[in-house]
Parts: C-alpha cells; sequence; structure tokens
C-alpha cells in the first residue's frame, strides 16, 4: 500500500518542548492537547492523586482569568475542552473552529502551566475528587477492575491509584501539590499537539510563545515498577450479579507484538463476533456484558477480560471461560477468523482518520511512545502481516488459564471459584 502524502510537522523548542502537528485541508476545526508525561506512575504511595487533583484545580483559575471567564470563553468559541489523567500521561485538550485556535490555545497553555488554585478551590475539589472515588466503589464493575489492577501490580508504580486514595487526597497542602507539578511540568517532558485546519508555521510561533519561556529540566524518574502477579482476589459484597474478571501478563505500548496482540483479543472478546461474546452471551446466555481488551503502559501491560453473570452461574461461566482460553491457547485460530478480526481493526483504524480529535491523539501518542509519526498506511500494514502462526504462538504464550490472576466480587463467594483457573 503507498503511503498518502500526509502533511505534518514535529519542531522541537530550545528548552526541549515537542510541537506536533498535523493539517487537514479539509477541516474547519482543530484538535489540539497539551501532554505531559506525567500520571500515577510518577507518584509515590504517599502523592497517590495529585496529578488528577491538579487537573481539576488548573480549571479554578489563573492570574488573568478566573474559573468563570475560563469556561465562558472556552463555551463561546463553540467545541470542547476537557483534560484527564492516565497512568503515564496528563492531558489538557479542546477542538474547535479553526480560527479560534490561538485564543483557545492560549487559555489551555495558561491553565495548565499557570494555576493559582485557592485553600478554598483545594478543599472544593478535594471533596469532588472523593465524589468520584465513592462513585467508583459503589459501582461493582468499576470497583473490581480498580482493586484488582492494584492487586495485580504489587509494590510497583503501576498499581497506583490514578485518583488516589481518600486519605491520601485528604491530607494534600497546595504546598506539596506546588512542588509536585513543578518537579513533573518540565517542557522535555511536555509535547503540544493540534490536528485539523492549522497553518504549521503560524501555530508553531504561536506554541513557541505560550511555551518558550519554560524553563529546560528533566522531570524525576518515575518510581520504581513492578511486576505482573496472577492474583486470587475473591470478594464478598452486596450486589445482583457475580461480576468476573481474568487478567494475562502481556506486552506494552511500544512492543512489536502489539498488533498480533490487538488481533488476538479481536478474536477472544473484542466485539460482538469474538469468541466470548458468542459462547459467553449468545450461545449460552450467561451473561449481558463480556469483553476482553489490552490493558498497556509504555513498557508493560495485561490482557484482561471481564463479564457478570448470576450469581448461581458463576462456577459455569468460569468454566466456560476456561474452556475458551484452553481453546485458543492451544492454537484453536481459523484462517477466517484471523481475517475477520483484521478486517474490524482496519475499519476502526480508518474510521478514526475522520476525527480530528482522534487525528490529534493518534498523533501525539505515536511522538511520545514511538519519538515519530506513523502513517495509517504503516498501521495498517502492520496488522495486514500478522500471520495465523504470530496468533497462535502469541496466544500459546500467554492465555494458558493456570497463569491467570482472577478476581472476583459477588453476594456469595465459593471457595472452589478460586481453584478455576489452578494448573
Amino acid at each position: 500500500m503507498t503511503p498518502l502524502p500526509y502533511d505534518h510537522r514535529l519542531r522541537v523548542l530550545d528548552n526541549g518542548l515537542r510541537l506536533a502537528t498535523e493539517r487537514l485541508p479539509d477541516s474547519k476545526s482543530v484538535s489540539f492537547g497539551i501532554w505531559i508525561e506525567s500520571g500515577s506512575r510518577n507518584e509515590t504511595p504517599e502523592q497517590e492523586g495529585m496529578a488528577h487533583l491538579w487537573e481539576h484545580l488548573a480549571f479554578k483559575g489563573t492570574r488573568s482569568r478566573s474559573a468563570l471567564d475560563i469556561a465562558k470563553a472556552l463555551d463561546l468559541f463553540g467545541g470542547q475542552s476537557n483534560a484527564f489523567t492516565s497512568r503515564e500521561h496528563t492531558c489538557f485538550h479542546a477542538r474547535v473552529v479553526d480560527r479560534h485556535l490561538p485564543e483557545a490555545l492560549e487559555i489551555l497553555a495558561e491553565l495548565a502551566l499557570a494555576p493559582t488554585p485557592s485553600e478554598d478551590d483545594l478543599a472544593k475539589e478535594k471533596d469532588v475528587v472523593l465524589q468520584e472515588i465513592a462513585m467508583v466503589e459503589d459501582d461493582p464493575e468499576d470497583s473490581l477492575m480498580e482493586s484488582f489492577w492494584q492487586a495485580t501490580w504489587p509494590g510497583g508504580s503501576e498499581s497506583h491509584s490514578i485518583l488516589g486514595r481518600p486519605e491520601t487526597v485528604r491530607g494534600f497542602s497546595l504546598k506539596e501539590l506546588d512542588a509536585w507539578r513543578a518537579d513533573h511540568y518540565r517542557p522535555q517532558s511536555m509535547l503540544v499537539a493540534a490536528a485539523g485546519g492549522i497553518d504549521h508555521e503560524a501555530f508553531h510561533e504561536l506554541a513557541a510563545r505560550l511555551f518558550g519561556s519554560l524553563e529546560r529540566g528533566a522531570a524525576p524518574e518515575a518510581p520504581p515498577a513492578g511486576t505482573f502477579a496472577p492474583v486470587r482476589s475473591l470478594k464478598e459484597r452486596d450486589c445482583e450479579q457475580s461480576h468476573v474478571t481474568l487478567s494475562f501478563e502481556a506486552m506494552g505500548a511500544t512492543d512489536e507484538r502489539r498488533f498480533t496482540l490487538g488481533v488476538l483479543n479481536a478474536i477472544l472478546g473484542g466485539n460482538m463476533s469474538s469468541r466470548l461474546f458468542q459462547e459467553i452471551r449468545e450461545r449460552r446466555g450467561l451473561a449481558y456484558t463480556v469483553y476482553s481488551f489490552a490493558n498497556t503502559m509504555r513498557s508493560q501491560g495485561i490482557l484482561q477480560l471481564y463479564a457478570a453473570v448470576e450469581p448461581e452461574r458463576t462456577g459455569e461461566l468460569l468454566e466456560a471461560l476456561r474452556g475458551e482460553l484452553t481453546r485458543l491457547a492451544g492454537g484453536d485460530v481459523t484462517p477466517a477468523e484471523l481475517e475477520h478480526a483484521r478486517d474490524h481493526l482496519l475499519s476502526v483504524l480508518y474510521l478514526s482518520l475522520e476525527s480530528s480529535e482522534d487525528r490529534m491523539s493518534r498523533l501525539a501518542r505515536n511522538h511520545l511512545l514511538l519519538g515519530r509519526f506513523v502513517s495509517p498506511e504503516e498501521t495498517a500494514s502492520r496488522f495486514e502481516a500478522v500471520t495465523l502462526e504470530d496468533v497462535r504462538e502469541l496466544a500459546a504464550a500467554i492465555l494458558n488459564p493456570s497463569r491467570a490472576g482472577l478476581g472476583i466480587l459477588a453476594p456469595g463467594i465459593d471457595p472452589a471459584w478460586a481453584e478455576a483457573f489452578n494448573p
């Protein structure tokens, strides 16, 4: 497949901050993001939740704009603006009509780089985050997934909660938060990405004016990484269903086998025609919700499954899950399944190209993880190159049921469930 002539640029400012842009000539919108390579993995256990709390506090106002001023200005632009925190990144992002780009970028740059929250702001946002934590705990699926993820990486920075723990969030002071932010919001750990109807040079000049004065300096290294542990976590809770998750050690987002992992996940539980959906929901009627997904960081990751079932049928679900995993690990993958999974992934890829938001996110992640622009055609060719033997080898390597981590949250616990995935 001959690559199309994508109009992209990369510029690195003198202080180390990266600017990545992609021009979409037919687009009247621009999506941009200010990406900081700091998230929950960059916190010590006592700091859990700082990156996420700063994401909230940034919108509370700056020296020249109040929180209301910021909200009104962004609303008038008619676009969308938000922020998110992950384990390895914090991102402030927006989508606006192209003519509003200068004003929108200036506002987000100011709130990301020079927020001025008050003690009252901090108290209020602590309460908001504590409500977020409570919402996760109230939802059995979210609660299981969060607690199980933390147990999967004992002692490692991967296990840190993105939202934080109630005791850490309550204890933060503005002085401590300012110190963490000053250490981690460094230009060499930042990338500003934009995709849409932009002029490269004009955007670079604007970004250089807004970010060029940042003092050069590397952010501190993240705390030590942990290693995957196939834990057994069975907890009793007053709920209507048994919530079940399984995890297998996989690979990170920069591993060359990530394309094979994508194909394997699509076959296993990544869509409605997948093994798990067809067997667990369509044929057996065991669960309304059943899926799998690759949960990856830069250099580590897991392949995870989830299903919810009537408590009395939990054993049947575990047996069905083990059966499908055993068959896949034993090489039971057909050429037709490979072709279908590949076509599905290519469709998802090309549909995402119609969104300037997806283009911006793709542009940023490829530069952050791989250090370069990656064309959609290159990605497509990597999926097309995955062979049946590749999928079978990876399934054999990672889907051994006896090496699965198992988490269950249910109104009653049968001790026999813990044995379902033992050798």
